[in-house]
């Protein structure tokens, strides 16, 4: 019994073996090429055998009378090495016929990665500076607030504190309509201060901060 069992699963992983070879065999360039040329030869041939009705003589006869041993071996055996020579020689022809296009492609890709990139650098410096000049600029106003601080007389300090909060919110007003459309409204106070800087002989008032008006502000009411 263990004997029989042995010799069938012998033969089962021979047959195993015989079918994958001639699987292989099948898939190589040459024996697929011939495959098609055989079928391109004798489509009417197959289709013959396959819808005829009658008995498997009749569909023989048909098959054969559509046939003959030179479209069924010879042909397909010479198309088959044709192509197998000559599918390099295509390839490679193709490939060269693509390859400048190709290049300019991948070229392309590259330029456009590389203005990418210089644009993210100078788009980072650019945010990486105006994070700086900020940071400078909230030094600067601590130093400033310090030196108000270090003044004895109460109301001098009360008064430069007064002007310089005026100044700063001044300022961070037209920071931020940098790009609108609008006009800043200022308010009575600014508008007195921005006046009697403009009445000045020098354009500035000065009590331990200054503040600068253009030439058009002399007009402010």
């Amino acid at each position: 019994m263990l004997a029989a069992l042995e010799r069938t699963e012998l033969n089962g992983g021979l047959v195993n073996d015989i079918i994958e070879a001639i699987s292989a065999r099948i898939k190589a360039p040459y024996f697929g090429y011939a495959l098609l040329a055989f079928i391109a030869l004798n489509w009417r041939g197959i289709f013959l055998l396959a819808t005829t009705p009658g008995s498997p003589q009749v569909r023989l006869e048909a098959f054969d009378s559509m046939t003959s041993l030179t479209s069924l071996i010879i042909w397909p055996l010479v198309v088959g090495a044709v192509i197998a020579l000559c599918s390099p020689w295509i390839k490679f022809t193709f490939a060269y016929l693509s390859r400048r296009p190709f290049e300019y492609i991948d070229n392309l890709h590259l330029d456009a990665e590389h203005k990418k990139t210089i644009r993210r650098t100078e788009l980072e410096r650019s945010r990486a500076e105006l994070f700086a000049g900020k940071e400078t600029e909230l030094i600067e106003r601590a130093k400033r607030d310090e030196e108000v601080l270090q003044i004895k007389d109460e109301s001098l300090q009360e008064q430069l504190r007064t002007e310089l909060e005026l100044l700063r919110k001044e300022r961070d007003r037209m920071s931020h309509g940098l790009y609108s459309s609008e006009t800043v409204q200022l308010s009575p106070t600014e508008k007195e201060l921005l006046k009697l800087a403009a009445e000045s002989g020098s354009g500035t008032i000065s009590s331990g901060i200054q503040a600068q008006a253009g030439r058009s502000v002399g007009s402010i009411a």
